[in-house]
C-alpha cells in the first residue's frame, strides 16, 4: 500500500532522490579522475608514492609500468606481510574496516532480501526517509506485522554486531599477543617507573630494590634528571645549525647539492678558515691551548679570506663512510695557504672550471637589530663562532650533575620480567612505584620528561579546558549552521531566496541536499589538526600517548558537534526546539535521522567515493612541493621535502568509526545507506592499506591499542542505534509496546561492555606470560592460539626467525637521555644518495642518514 503524500505540500526539509543520484556522479567522476591521476603519479613519483619501498627492500614490489596493476598486489597482501611490513597498529587499524566490511555485508544483504521488500509492501517505498515518503508517524496504525519487522531486525542486527565484534577482538587479542610475545625489542624489556621517593632516586640503589622484589633481573636504569638547561641549549644550537646551513647554501649554490659531480670538491681555498672557523676573541672557546697559540690562530684564520679553489673532475677527492675527507693533492703551508696543482683561473670573484663558472661571494650579515643595524660581519663565521660556542657550553653541561626526578626507564633482563613488573602494585603507598610499559625510546618526548607532576597536570587541565571550551562554542555556530540548511529557515531570514528555493527544485535540492554534505567536510576537516596540534602540548611522554589522546578528542568533536548537533538542529526551524523538551530526546533523534537519511546517504558516498582517492594522491606533500620547494636551500631541507607524511590516528580514524555508527543506526531504514556504508569501507580499506604498506608511514612502536578506542565508540554506536529505533517505534499508537520490547537490548549491550572491560581489556595492553616466547611448557600453545588460521600461525612460530618492525628500528637504540650523547655535528653542505657531507672542525665527513627513522 503507498501512503504517498497528497496533501501537495512540499517537504522543503528532505533533499529528493535526485540529490543522491546527482552527488553519486559527482563523486564517481571526482574519484575516477583522481585515481587514474594517482595512477600515472604513482608511476612517475616513485619516491613518494612508493618510498616504503626504497627504505623496506623485502616488501611486495609493485609493477612500474603497469597503470592499475598495483591493485592485485594490494588486494592480495595478507595479515603476515601486513604485519612484518607495516606492524601490528597497522593491522589492528585494518581489522576494523575488515570488520565493518563482514557486519555490513551481511546487514546489507537481510536488508535487499527481507527489510525493504516488507517495507515496499505496506508503504510503498523502498527506504524509509524517501522523497516520496510521510515520516515514520505518518504510516498507517493497522500494520503491526510491518512495525513487529523493525523490532526482530533490531535484536538480529543487534545480536549480530556484538557477535561479530567480540570475534574480531578476540582475534585481535589472539594476534597481539602472538605477535608482541614473540618480540624481544628493548621496548619490549623496558618499564617506565614514576613517583620514585628521593631515597631511591640513585641507579644501584633502585636497582637493588626491584630485584629484591623478586620480579626480575635489571639489565638497565635510566633516572631522568632536571635536564632543563641542554634542552635550552640544543634548541638554541638547532636554530644556529639551520641559519648557518642556509648560509652554507646560499654561499655553495649549486655546488651544495643536487649535483653529485661536485659534492667531493674543496669549498674554500683555506681549510682552517672553511670548517675550523675562528673562535670569537670576546667569548674564547674551552681548549688546551695557550693564550698566544689562540691569537697565532686567529691571525692566520684572517688572511686570504675570500680564496677558492675547485679541483677538476678526474680528481676528485676520496669520502669514506664516516670518515674526513682527505687528498694529497692540497698541501697547507705555514701561513695557511693551499697550494694546489689544480689550474684554475678567477676572475671578478668567479671561479671558472671546466668551463662551468659559480658565484662564491661569501655571505655577510649585520649583527645588529632584526639583521639591518650594527657591524657587517662574515655570515657563515659569525654563527660557526656561536656553533663552536654552544657546543663547548654543551660539553661543559654533560659533565653536571643534575638532580633525579620521580621517574625512571627501567629495562628489564625478559619481556616477561618487564610485563610482571608493568602489571604489579610494587609499593603500597599511594603515588608511589606507579609501572607502566615504557614507550619506545625514538618515541619519547624527552622535553616533556623534565616536567614536574604539577606542571604535566597543568597542562593536561589546561588542554582540556580549552578543547572543551572550543567544543562548546562550536555548538552554537554549527548549530546555526546546520539550521539554515533548511529552506523554511532560510525563508525567515532571506525571504527573497525562500521564495526562489521553493520554486526551483534543483536549487532547492542543492541547498538542503548537496551543500551540507560539503559544509559538513569543511567543516571536518581543520578542527582536527587543531586537536591534533593541541594534544602535543598537553605534556605526554610519548607520541604515541599523543597519537590516542587526539583519537578521542578529534572523535568527540566530530561526534559531538558534526552528527549530533548537526542532525539535530539541521531538523528544526530553531535549535532551540530541540532543547525545550529534553524528554523527547530518542523521538527528536528518531526525527531527525529519519528526516536526514538522504544527506547521510549524500555524505558516505562523497566521503567514500569521491574523497578516498584524494587520500591516495597525498595533496598534503604534493602541496608542499609548489610552496615549500622554492624555499628550500640547503640538503636537510630537501631531506624533509621528500620525508614520507605520517599515518596519525588521530586524524585517520575518528571519521571512518562515525561513519560505521551512522550506517549502523540506519541499517534497519535505509538499505541505499548500508550500500553506501560498504562502498565507504571497500575503498576505504584499499585505500589505507596501500598506504600503510608504501606510502606512508607510522613511528610509534606498535601496541595495537587503538582497538578498546574502537571497541567502545562502535557500543556507543550501537546503543544510539537502540535508543535510535526506539524513539521511532514510540511515535505510532501503541508504540510503546514496540519499543518497550526493546529494552533488553541496551541491557545485553552494556553487559558485553563491561565483560569486555574486566576480561578483554587487560589482554589488549599487556601481553599474557603464556604467550610470551620461551615462556611456552612444553612447547604447547596456549588455548587462544589454537583457533589461528592454520596457514597464518606457522609463519607467527617462525617469526623469530627474523626481526619484527618495531625490533628492527629499535635496533642499538636504548633509553638514554639523547642530549647526552648526540654527536655535535656541524651543518649539513651537500648530500649524495642517502649519505650527507657535514662540515666538521675537521674537515668534511661523509655521513649516512638513518633511514628508519622515518619508519
Amino acid at each position: 500500500m503507498n501512503t504517498n503524500n497528497t496533501s501537495g505540500e512540499i517537504d522543503l526539509r528532505r533533499p529528493t532522490a535526485p540529490v543522491a543520484q546527482a552527488q553519486l556522479l559527482i563523486a564517481t567522476i571526482l574519484g575516477t579522475a583522481t585515481f587514474i591521476i594517482f595512477s600515472l603519479l604513482r608511476n612517475a613519483w616513485p619516491k613518494l608514492y612508493d618510498s616504503r619501498a626504497i627504505r623496506r627492500r623485502n616488501l611486495p614490489s609493485l609493477p612500474q609500468k603497469s597503470l592499475f596493476g598495483w591493485i592485485p598486489v594490494i588486494f592480495k597482501i595478507g595479515e603476515e606481510e601486513l604485519l612484518d611490513h607495516a606492524g601490528l597498529d597497522a593491522f589492528v587499524f585494518l581489522t576494523f574496516f575488515k570488520m565493518a566490511i563482514r557486519l555490513l555485508s551481511l546487514c546489507a544483504l537481510m536488508s535487499i532480501l527481507v527489510i525493504s521488500p516488507i517495507r515496499y509492501h505496506y508503504t510503498g517505498n523502498y527506504d524509509q526517509g524517501d522523497d516520496d515518503s510521510n515520516r515514520a508517524s505518518d504510516v498507517p496504525e493497522n500494520f503491526k506485522p510491518f512495525l513487529w519487522m523493525y523490532v526482530g531486525f533490531t535484536y538480529i542486527f543487534t545480536i549480530l554486531i556484538l557477535k561479530v565484534m567480540v570475534n574480531q577482538t578476540k582475534h585481535v587479542i589472539q594476534i597481539r599477543q602472538k605477535y608482541l610475545g614473540h618480540q624481544n625489542s628493548i621496548t619490549d624489556r623496558t618499564i617506565r617507573l614514576s613517583g620514585i621517593p628521593p631515597e631511591l632516586r640513585d641507579e644501584q640503589v633502585l636497582k637493588k630494590h626491584i630485584e629484591d622484589l623478586n620480579i626480575g633481573k635489571v639489565s638497565s636504569i635510566t633516572i631522568c634528571r632536571e635536564w632543563r638547561q641542554l634542552n635550552h641549549l640544543f634548541k638554541q644550537r638547532k636554530n644556529v645549525l639551520l641559519k648557518l646551513e642556509d648560509f652554507w647554501a646560499e654561499y655553495l649554490g649549486p655546488l651544495g647539492f643536487g649535483n653529485n659531480k661536485y659534492n667531493n670538491l674543496p669549498i674554500r681555498s683555506r681549510i682552517r678558515e672553511s670548517f675550523e672557523l675562528e673562535r670569537s676573541p670576546i667569548q674564547p672557546a674551552f681548549h688546551d691551548n695557550t693564550d698566544d697559540e689562540q691569537i697565532d690562530e686567529h691571525n692566520n684564520n684572517e688572511q686570504s679570506r675570500n680564496d677558492f679553489v675547485e679541483s677538476n673532475d678526474d680528481q676528485d677527492l676520496n669520502i669514506y663512510e664516516g670518515s674526513v675527507i682527505t687528498s694529497p693533492v692540497f698541501q697547507e703551508d705555514d701561513y695557511g695557504e693551499i697550494r694546489s696543482t689544480y689550474k684554475h683561473t678567477r676572475t671578478n670573484g668567479i671561479v671558472n672550471l671546466n668551463n662551468e663558472s659559480f658565484q662564491h661571494v661569501r655571505p655577510r650579515i649585520k649583527t645588529g637589530f632584526c639583521g639591518i643595524l650594527g657591524k657587517e660581519v662574515d655570515a657563515i663565521d659569525f654563527y660557526t663562532n656561536q656553533l663552536e660556542v654552544l657546543d663547548e657550553e654543551i660539553l661543559r653541561a654533560r659533565t653536571k650533575h643534575y638532580p633525579a626526578t620521580p621517574s625512571a626507564f627501567i629495562t628489564m633482563d625478559s619481556a616477561a620480567s618487564a610485563q610482571m613488573a608493568a602489571q604489579a602494585v610494587l609499593d603500597p603507598k599511594v603515588h608511589h612505584l606507579i609501572t607502566r610499559l615504557a614507550p619506545a625510546p625514538h618515541d619519547i618526548i624527552w622535553d616533556n620528561i623534565v616536567l614536574s607532576r604539577k606542571e604535566r597536570l597543568f597542562k593536561l587541565y589546561l588542554v582540556t579546558i580549552i578543547i572543551g571550551v572550543i567544543s562548546i562554542t562550536l555548538i552554537v555556530p554549527v548549530g546555526y549552521l546546520a539550521t539554515l540548511l533548511n529552506p523554511k529557515t532560510i525563508e525567515k531570514f532571506w525571504p527573497g531566496l525562500g521564495e526562489f528555493l521553493e520554486r526551483n527544485e534543483w536549487a532547492r535540492n542543492t541547498v538542503s541536499g548537496l551543500l551540507p554534505t560539503y559544509l559538513f567536510t569543511i567543516l571536518n576537516f581543520a578542527i582536527p589538526f587543531l586537536y591534533v596540534w593541541l594534544s602535543s602540548k598537553q605534556g605526554f611522554i610519548s607520541h604515541g600517548d599523543e597519537e590516542l589522546s587526539a583519537v578521542s578528542k578529534n572523535f568527540f568533536y566530530i561526534f559531538v558537534n558534526l552528527f549530533l548537533v548537526f542532525t539535530t538542529f539541521g531538523t528544526a526551524s530553531n535549535y532551540w526546539e530541540f532543547l525545550s523538551d529534553t524528554t523527547k530526546i530518542a523521538y527528536q533523534l528518531a526525527r531527525s535521522l529519519n528526516e536526514l537519511s538522504l544527506f547521510y546517504v549524500d555524505l558516505i558516498i562523497l566521503q567514500g567515493i569521491g574523497m578516498f582517492p584524494f587520500k591516495l594522491i597525498l595533496i598534503g606533500s604534493i602541496l608542499r612541493f609548489p610552496f615549500f620547494k622554492a624555499g628550500c636551500k640547503t640538503p636537510r631541507d630537501y631531506r624533509n621535502l621528500y620525508k614520507p607524511p605520517v599515518f596519525n590516528f588521530g586524524l585517520y580514524l575518528p571519521q571512518p568509526i562515525l561513519i560505521f555508527i551512522i550506517t549502523i543506526i540506519y541499517s534497519v531504514f535505509s538499505t541505499k545507506i548500508l550500500v553506501s556504508g560498504l562502498a565507504y569501507f571497500i575503498i576505504g580499506y584499499f585505500v589505507y592499506k596501500y598506504q600503510l604498506m608504501y606510502s606512508m608511514v607510522h613511528p610509534p612502536h606498535s601496541s595495537g591499542k587503538v582497538w578498546p578506542i574502537v571497541f567502545r565508540r562502535c557500543i556507543v554506536g550501537l546503543l544510539l542505534f537502540q535508543l535510535t529505533m526506539t524513539g521511532t517505534l514510540a511515535t505510532f499508537q501503541d508504540g510503546y509496546l514496540f519499543a518497550s520490547a526493546l529494552v533488553p537490548l541496551p541491557i545485553l549491550t552494556i553487559f558485553v561492555l563491561l565483560n569486555y572491560e574486566k576480561n578483554y581489556l587487560p589482554l589488549s595492553f599487556f601481553i599474557a606470560l603464556r604467550a610470551i616466547n620461551g615462556n611456552h611448557n612444553h612447547g604447547i600453545e596456549p588455548e587462544e592460539f589454537v583457533g589461528l588460521d592454520s596457514a597464518f600461525t606457522p609463519n607467527l612460530r617462525k617469526s623469530r626467525s627474523r626481526k619484527t618492525l618495531d625490533e628492527s628500528r629499535e635496533t642499538n637504540q636504548n633509553y638514554e637521555y639523547p642530549y647526552l650523547i648526540q654527536p655535535l655535528d656541524g651543518p649539513w653542505i651537500s648530500m649524495e644518495g642517502d649519505d650527507v657531507i657535514v662540515a666538521n672542525g675537521e674537515g668534511t665527513v661523509r655521513k649516512p642518514v638513518n633511514l628508519m627513522e622515518w619508519e
